[in-house]
């Protein structure tokens, strides 16, 4: 890790520790709560086992996971005093690393230290805020104000664990920006049902503990959702950079027209290919070039803006669609991500040297270029052409249909052709 990930983490651990020997020497320890405790542990421990087979998967890296197991830690940080926010988590946490996914140690002390101290701070504020420590149902949810400052606890505890994740995120992997980790959508769809799901059986502990074992089933069913995302998500994405596969940015590509079309907006594609790419492959080994890959993919994406769409074509090729863009905002945009591309540097594994690269971007424009994906592809190629046999590392726009573009390339091959021949004579 760079040093300050490695400050950041030994902090958020030491800050966990400390707060935890402090809360255990200023609560008393009642045999309600140990057992409101037990169960709510039991019950994480058996929605566990309960998806073992079917649901835990490698996290992708640099983004925000969800183990569901917040619908367990949440009520206890609403339920029982702050102290057992923090204990909850060590006996989840170890399960879940001991029986489903073995991470780095590191990495586990951090999770786990992150998810406590965010119940711990979730569940003193709501102490605070009420005056005394939670007692029945009219605590949590007996009147509006009450209701909100669950809500509110809830929303607290979500947002320090997800700051502490995507820091870290922030500052292991290059490139990455804080705002980057929380863009998926689907996730928070996740985390909102986990957080709601939790309120709801912190409800049912405060009204008797083992009424919660009703809501394993339902967990259960949620926890098999993550998965159906999962499988959903891997279909559309290429696994060596993270980006659109073919398909999936074709779909998306076709729907954009359709709106273009009926809303009279400007679109455009680009075509880009990185240049002499087999060399990199051939000189540094395929594992170099899977890096230059995504190194590539990670600097036209910091390139664009949200809304534009990048996917891998194919071998070196890359696709982006610029929705909203005529065909002038598109060669700027392709200029940026070239000059973006050529500044970044990926280590080569087997000889320890930089390896840069360069791409050729083609451009085409919706009506200008054509009128379907295929159309736009088609003179985007023909202009990625252009720019390859113009020396590379460059842009070229396809200024009108492809035979037009090609008829100008064959221009400008006769030309070259000529000038041959005359340098010989």
């Amino acid at each position: 890790m760079p040093r300050t990930a490695q400050a950041f983490v030994l902090g958020v651990d030491v800050l966990f520790v400390l707060a935890l020997v402090l809360a255990l020497a200023r609560t008393s320890i009642h045999v309600h709560d140990l057992t409101t405790f037990g169960v709510l542990v039991g019950c994480g421990v058996l929605s566990i086992e309960g998806s073992l087979r079917l649901v835990w998967r490698q996290p992708q890296a640099g983004t925000l996971t969800n183990d569901m197991l917040g619908v367990w830690t949440l009520p206890v940080a609403l339920v029982l005093p702050p102290m057992y926010a923090l204990l909850v988590v060590l006996p989840l946490e170890g399960y879940f690393y001991f029986r489903v996914m073995r991470r780095v140690p590191v990495k586990w002390m951090f999770n786990t230290a992150s998810a406590g101290l965010a119940g711990f701070v979730a569940a003193t504020m709501h102490v605070l805020f009420l005056g005394h420590e939670p007692t029945g149902v009219r605590a949590l949810v007996g009147t509006g104000t009450a209701l909100a400052l669950t809500v509110a606890c809830a929303l607290v505890r979500q947002a320090i664990n997800s700051v502490f994740i995507a820091e870290v995120i922030a500052l292991t992997k290059p490139g990455a920006r804080l705002s980057d980790v929380f863009a998926d959508r689907e996730a928070w769809g996740g985390i909102a049902a986990e957080s709601c799901t939790g309120m709801l059986v912190a409800v049912a502990c405060t009204a008797a503990p083992y009424a919660v074992l009703l809501a394993i089933p339902p967990v259960l069913v949620l926890q098999r959702t993550l998965l159906v995302a999962e499988f959903r998500e891997a279909a559309r994405t290429d696994a060596k950079t993270g980006l659109a596969n073919s398909a999936y940015w074709r779909e998306v590509a076709e729907r954009e027209i359709t709106r273009a079309r009926g809303g009279g907006e400007p679109l455009a594609v680009l075509l880009v290919d990185i240049d002499h790419f087999k060399l990199v492959n051939d000189r540094y080994g395929h594992l170099t070039g899977d890096d230059v890959l995504r190194g590539v993919a990670d600097g036209l994406t910091q390139g664009l803006r949200p809304r534009d769409f990048v996917g891998r074509f194919g071998g070196e090729e890359f696709v982006v669609l610029l929705a909203g863009s005529d065909l002038q905002q598109a060669k700027h945009t392709a200029e940026r991500i070239r000059a973006r591309v050529a500044e970044v540097a990926v280590q080569a594994s087997s000889r320890g040297e930089e390896v840069r690269v360069t791409v050729s971007v083609g451009v085409a424009a919706f009506r200008d270029s054509g009128h379907s994906v295929h159309e736009l592809l088609d003179a985007a190629d023909t202009a990625l052409y252009a720019a390859k046999h113009a020396g590379r590392n460059c842009v070229r726009v396809a200024e009108g249909t492809r035979q037009q573009v090609l008829d100008l390339t064959t221009d400008q091959r006769v030309i070259d052709l000529r000038a041959q021949a005359d340098t010989v004579t």
